[in-house]
């Protein structure tokens, strides 16, 4: 069991434009504005300039090629896998013991004591593997998605820094995946996709990598005193990252 990019719920972002309008107070027919002359009034309105208009500046991202290529999800599954192993055995070991005494039972006569006592035994270590994997479903469950939220808690953080050095207000999810006829599921999720076209100038998906996996190294390698990887210092993306493809 690993931990799977497919998990995550995909998340679409969208935008919504306001508009303020003035108008006359109720009660206060036009052309006689309250609290002073038309010409005080007039003096007043002219002070209010609407809002210099802003051209948003959208990026993308594809959050699941940044998990297949993060460095941690790596790690974190081989570490969930070498747990859920652990466990397993624990499980085959009782199983084990249970198929012992499933067998020391057949050679008994029915009704004995030992017979029993062994009976009883079976019956007990059933019980108790029965109990324990349901116990370990619902811990791995959990780990599993304490662990997803974590690395997406991550890697939204690291789009968000790579957005403000960009000067990007916002950051939508796209699949850089690319459609071939012979995989039918590449079709389905091109046709699903809310985003027909993006300019690949804007997408940041290799700057994302690329930093996470800078940050990540830096936290499990022992500091040797070297500098920062160049174009970013501590906490800060660097410029013109590389990430895998």
């Amino acid at each position: 069991m690993s931990v799977s990019s497919r998990g995550i719920v995909a998340v679409g972002l969208g935008m919504m434009g306001v508009a303020f309008l003035v108008g006359p107070s109720l009660g206060q027919q036009e052309g006689t504005p309250r609290g002073g002359s038309p010409a005080a009034q007039a003096a007043q309105t002219a002070q209010v300039s609407p809002p210099a208009p802003v051209s948003p500046v959208i990026g993308t991202v594809d959050v699941e090629q940044v998990f297949r290529s993060y460095e941690k999800v790596k790690a974190t599954n081989q570490e969930f896998s070498a747990a859920m192993m652990a466990r397993k055995n624990d499980l085959m070991k009782i199983m084990t013991e249970a198929q012992h005494e499933a067998e020391l039972l057949a050679k008994l006569e029915p009704g004995s004591d030992d017979y029993k006592q062994h009976e009883n035994r079976v019956t007990e270590l059933k019980a108790k593997h029965e109990a324990s994997r349901e116990q370990a479903e619902r811990e791995f469950s959990l780990k599993q998605s304490e662990l997803m939220a974590t690395i997406y808690k991550e890697i939204q953080q690291m789009v968000g820094k790579i957005a403000v050095w960009r000067k990007m207000n916002y950051v939508v999810k796209v699949s850089n995946q690319p459609i071939t006829g012979t995989d039918p599921q590449t079709v389905m999720n091109a046709i699903s996709s809310a985003v027909v076209y993006a300019d690949t100038r804007n997408d940041i998906t290799n700057d994302v990598i690329y930093n996470l996996n800078r940050f990540y190294k830096a936290s499990t390698v022992p500091s040797t005193g070297a500098r920062p990887a160049a174009g970013g210092s501590e906490g800060q993306p660097a410029t013109g990252a590389r990430g895998a493809k």
